[in-house]
């Protein structure tokens, strides 16, 4: 098979490559990030819960995958009913994750190893135990009376509007304190703040100046595409019997997606809430880097609104990838879609993280069933880290996990709560860190942990994988390295072929070299008919070879390229 190649590196009809070089104050483009989910990386306290000595504990590990940057979960002040995404206090650390000075101390020490820190954060709501809104729903007049989302019952004693939380049920509680209802896009416990009111807004830019202050590179902003709602309280359309056009997680029931959510998420009133944001992390030097989260929205379309700009968000990240049907048909159809409305926008791709379903069995489930587990994830890893764009791995990602499969009983998820059985909520890609084989609880803690160690991960500890040369652990070492030596790979734009699944192929390209990388997503052989003229890189671990004009890939293996009958784009 061919797809008839140009012969310049931009083909006539592809978007433009903006971002050939790079800024240097735009020092995170392209960047592999490793995702830490606090609670279940390394418990050092003994209370079966992991805290941020046990990051530093590990730093050595981390330092040996060769990122560029670690992402912490959140570690502020919380009753953890979501798991830190309840703040009760955003300059104090919660109790069981460590102290201010063991915050310093990480810092301290990835700096010196030479890595970016990024640490999330929540601007959208608090805990409903934060003293705001604890001031908030004392009555009506009271100083801070409007910082949150407040509204009169309907006439008939019902909900303001039909808004409905993603976690299922409706959007809104009453609270008799007040005679009035709040809005909460998640849980009840999770108050939506009024950031379109200027002193509230001006109130969480200084708690987000607090930890730039403190020496964060960047932040993860949580949920951005509820940030603020239509302050008129529309209600929303119901979909159309075809059902919902956004992709959306919560099992397939969640009345979640009856609804076009056109007045509770992404609304215009946002982007003045990030210009703000990208005036405090412009202040720095170099500036602060602002990822944002978008779900519950059209995602590419989304992502250039917000990061198209130079007074919106740096890039953000979806879950598109993982709400999909998965298959490669439908991967490359989202990919080529979302090139052609990003021209100018950036993301951060992203597989699985500590609220998605674990890669490997979403997509790669087929593989795992057939014994290809290892191959399959070395396989998804290539892809992830070919893609345009940054990239974010989540910690277990490298050892080839799959998602654990936790009893009701044993759900503590509030999401999985709600939901199940239709949705199994997000335990099972949050079990601990797999560290030593033969230890207790595989050597994340000597307590009981907070969700249990998945017995098929054991086999799979970091200890073991380390000593095997062929492990997908040491595979993603190699790769990251190697991937640093290509900067097409890093900045470069991309132009996707037009060829058949199993087979996905695509070219990223500067203005000084084109790479072509062809991915088999098949347990059997295939041959791809190039034809162009091709050098191969000796990328590692990878078996796709030339045969002529034509790469032959083995099952479940990928060939990187470069085209040698390629010219740089004429000069604008």
């Amino acid at each position: 098979m061919s797809h008839g190649p140009d012969t310049c590196l931009v083909s006539p009809d592809a978007p433009p490559l903006l971002m050939r070089r790079p800024p240097d104050d735009e020092w995170w483009r392209g960047m592999v990030v490793y995702q830490i989910y606090l609670r279940s990386f390394q418990d050092t306290n003994g209370d079966g819960v992991g805290d941020l000595p046990g990051v530093l504990e590990r730093l050595d590990y981390i330092t040996s995958l060769g990122v560029d940057a670690v992402w912490l979960s959140p570690f502020y002040a919380s009753p953890q009913e979501d798991f830190g995404y309840d703040v009760s206090d955003f300059r104090t650390v919660q109790p069981e994750m460590g102290t201010i000075e063991d915050f310093e101390r990480l810092r301290d020490a990835l700096h010196e190893r030479g890595m970016k820190l990024f640490i999330d954060f929540i601007p959208g709501h608090t805990s409903d135990q934060h003293a705001w809104f604890r001031e908030s729903r004392g009555n009506r007049e009271n100083p801070k009376a409007d910082w949150y989302v407040w509204a009169d019952a309907a006439p008939d004693g019902t909900a303001p509007n039909n808004w409905i939380s993603s976690f299922g049920g409706p959007a809104w509680t009453w609270d008799p304190r007040r005679a009035q209802f709040y809005f909460h896009p998640f849980l009840t416990c999770q108050p939506a703040l009024n950031l379109q009111k200027p002193e509230v807004l001006a109130a969480m830019l200084e708690e987000l100046d607090f930890w730039l202050r403190q020496g964060v590179d960047g932040v993860r902003l949580d949920a951005v595409q509820c940030i603020t709602c239509d302050m008129d309280l529309r209600p929303n359309p119901r979909v159309s019997h075809k059902g919902s056009p956004i992709l959306l997680g919560g099992g397939p029931d969640n009345p979640f997606a009856r609804q076009l959510h056109l007045f509770d998420r992404d609304v215009p009133e946002a982007l003045d809430i990030f210009k703000a944001m990208a005036e405090l992390a412009g202040r720095y030097d170099p500036p602060k880097m602002l990822l944002g989260e978008l779900s519950d929205v059209d995602s590419p379309v989304v992502c250039e609104k917000y990061t198209g700009r130079p007074d919106g968000l740096d890039a953000t990240y979806d879950y598109d990838f993982v709400n999909t049907t998965p298959r490669v048909e439908n991967w490359r159809s989202l990919l080529v879609r979302q090139r052609d409305v990003m021209p100018h926008g950036w993301n951060f791709n992203v597989f699985n993280n500590q609220d998605a379903t674990r890669v490997l069995s979403n997509f790669g489930e087929w593989a795992v069933e057939l014994g290809h587990q290892d191959a399959m994830a070395k396989l998804l890893n290539v892809l992830q880290m070919t893609l345009r764009g940054g990239v974010v791995i989540y910690q277990g990602q490298e050892l080839a996990l799959t998602q654990a499969e936790i009893p009701k009983e044993q759900i503590v998820d509030p999401w999985g709560l709600q939901l199940w059985p239709d949705f199994k909520g997000r335990d099972g890609c949050r079990t601990p860190m797999p560290w030593e084989h033969g230890a207790p609880h595989c050597g994340f803690t000597d307590a009981e942990p907070w969700l249990p160690v998945a017995e098929d991960h054991k086999e799979r500890a970091a200890d073991r994988q380390d000593a095997d040369e062929a492990s997908p652990l040491n595979f993603t070492r190699r790769f990251i390295a190697w991937r640093r030596t290509q900067p097409a790979l890093q900045l470069g734009d991309v132009r996707f072929l037009d060829i058949p699944a199993p087979l996905l192929a695509f070219e990223r390209f500067d203005d000084r070299t084109c790479l072509l990388v062809v991915l088999n997503f098949s347990a059997e052989p295939r041959r791809f008919g190039a034809g162009m003229a091709l050098r191969a890189l000796e990328a590692p671990g990878l078996a796709g070879a030339l045969s002529g004009d034509a790469i032959d890939l083995p099952p479940l293996q990928a060939f990187i390229g470069e085209r040698l009958d390629a010219r740089p784009p004429a000069d604008d």
